[in-house]
C-alpha cells in the first residue's frame, strides 16, 4: 500500500515539474523564436520580431495559465501511462506554440511542423501497426487539401493556409487514419460554432478569415487526451 501511494506521489510530483518547466519553456521559447519561423517565405521580419527585447507573449499571466494547463492534463495522463504521457507532452507543447503563433502572426512554423512529425515515433507501439501512422498521415494531408480546394472554389479566395494541410498531416502521423478523421470532426465542430457565435455578437463578418491552427490544436488535445483508443472500445 506504501509502495502504490509513493508511485502515485512520484507521478503526480514528476508531472508537476514538468508542466512548470513545459509552461514556462512555452513562452520563454516563442518569445526567443528565430524570427525568420515566424515569417512566410522570402518575408523580412519585422522589427518587432528582430528585437530580441520584444516579449511576443507575457510572460504574466501566460505562464501561469500554461504551467496550469499542463500539470491539469499531466496528472491525468501519467497515472494511465507515463510512456504515453511523455510523447503526449512533447506533441502538445509544439501545438500550443504553433496555435499561438497562428493567433499572433499568422503562421505556421514549418520547424516545427517538423519537430510535430518527429514525435509521432513516441506513439508507434500505441498503434496496431506503423501502416495506420502512414494511413493516418496520407488521410490528413488529404482531407485538407480538398477542404482548402472546396474553400478556394466556394469563397475565391485561400481560405486555408499551406501550414495548416502540412499540420493536419503530422498529426495523422500521430493519431492514425481513425484518429485524424475524429480530429477533423471536432475541428470543424468547435470551428464552426466559435464562428457562429462571432457572427452572432458581431465580432466577425462572413467574409473575415480566422486563424486555424487553435482550433486544431485543442481538438487534437482532446483526442490524444480524452479520446485516445476509442474506436477499440466501440469495436468490443
Amino acid at each position: 500500500m506504501m509502495t502504490d501511494t509513493l508511485i502515485v506521489l512520484i507521478k503526480c510530483f514528476s508531472a508537476v515539474l514538468l508542466a512548470v518547466l513545459a509552461g514556462n519553456g512555452a513562452v520563454y521559447f516563442f518569445n526567443k523564436m528565430p524570427a525568420q519561423w515566424l515569417c512566410d517565405y522570402g518575408e523580412t521580419p519585422s522589427e518587432e520580431l528582430l528585437d530580441p527585447y520584444t516579449q511576443r507573449i507575457k510572460s504574466y499571466p501566460w505562464k501561469f495559465i500554461f504551467t496550469m494547463l499542463f500539470a491539469v492534463l499531466g496528472i491525468k495522463m501519467v497515472m494511465e501511462d507515463w510512456q504515453f504521457y511523455i510523447a503526449a507532452l512533447c506533441s502538445l507543447w509544439l501545438l500550443l506554440e504553433m496555435a499561438v503563433a497562428d493567433v499572433k502572426y499568422r503562421i505556421v512554423p514549418d520547424q516545427l511542423i517538423m519537430l510535430l512529425s518527429v514525435s509521432a515515433l513516441g506513439y508507434l507501439s500505441y498503434h496496431g501497426d506503423w501502416k495506420d501512422c502512414l494511413f493516418g498521415g496520407l488521410a490528413g494531408f488529404g482531407i485538407m487539401a480538398f477542404v482548402a480546394v472546396l474553400g478556394k472554389w466556394a469563397y475565391k479566395r485561400d481560405s486555408l493556409g499551406g501550414g495548416d494541410i502540412k499540420l493536419f498531416a503530422a498529426l495523422g502521423l500521430i493519431s492514425g487514419f481513425s484518429g485524424i478523421l475524429a480530429i477533423f470532426i471536432l475541428t470543424t465542430l468547435l470551428s464552426a460554432g466559435h464562428l457562429v457565435i462571432l457572427l452572432a455578437a458581431r465580432r466577425k463578418k462572413r467574409t473575415d478569415t480566422v486563424p486555424m491552427v487553435p482550433y486544431i490544436a485543442v481538438s487534437a488535445a482532446v483526442y490524444i487526451v480524452f479520446l485516445w483508443g476509442f474506436e477499440q472500445v466501440l469495436y468490443l
